[in-house]
């Protein structure tokens, strides 16, 4: 087993690379429910995900998706549909810089939904975001000049105890008329395992409230 995941790991790292190195449904980069952080993966550290998207108005969506740190404060990542609803025009990417300010502060440009395919992804998502640390909870402020949906974006989580935190965000929606604000945890299951969940709630007419449950699994290459 531990044989299969490092081929599947070195796939995932070499595909990513390559993509990102030319251009990148939306990348997953590290962050909150429905919005980056100026948090990334650590250096060489690998995280497989699978996930599925429901809810009333959704055919249930299954998805797949990989992050990873290939230097410190950097992180490349790419997604794509494994079943369901969802995109179907090949894999997204993401990438994304982190620049610390400070032990508790620190600065994130990156960007997301990069694909060969915009007619089909959707238009690429360019962000900024400031991530802050207080003694209760960690703050997050960002903006994103995504085209036609220029967006800024808040978020909160809170740590109840080492493996649970809590997670809140906000974020402009089509052009700032709209808005999704969510809920939603992250739990530690062990030291390779963990899961996340939330519900995302639309402000527009005739959309309904999403779900997403997600699986990540996480594996320190520890190459040179």
């Amino acid at each position: 087993m531990s044989r299969l995941f490092y081929r599947t790991a070195q796939a995932v790292i070499g595909l990513g690379l390559l993509l990102s190195s030319s251009l990148a449904v939306l990348a997953t980069p590290t962050g909150l429910n429905n919005i980056p952080t100026a948090e990334v993966v650590p250096q060489r550290v690998l995280v497989l995900q699978g996930f599925s998207q429901f809810g009333t108005d959704l055919s249930p969506g299954w998805f797949i998706g990989a992050k990873y740190g290939p230097a410190r404060n950097l992180e490349v990542g790419v997604d794509d549909t494994a079943a369901g609803t969802g995109s179907s025009a090949g894999p997204v990417l993401q990438g994304k810089l982190r620049l610390p300010l400070g032990s508790k502060r620190a600065l994130a440009l990156g960007a997301a939904n990069l694909s060969g395919d915009i007619g089909r992804n959707g238009e690429i998502f360019p962000y900024l975001v400031v991530s802050a640390g207080f003694k209760a909870f960690n703050a997050h402020l960002g903006h994103s000049w995504q085209k036609d949906n220029r967006a800024w974006f808040v978020g909160i989580d809170h740590a109840v105890n080492r493996k649970l935190t809590l997670r809140a965000d906000w974020i402009e929606a089509n052009d700032g008329e709209d808005s999704l604000a969510s809920l939603g945890f992250i739990q530690q299951i062990d030291s390779r395992w963990l899961v996340e969940a939330w519900s995302s709630l639309p402000s527009e007419s005739g959309r309904h409230t999403s779900h997403i449950v997600k699986l990540d699994y996480v594996i320190p290459l520890g190459l040179p």
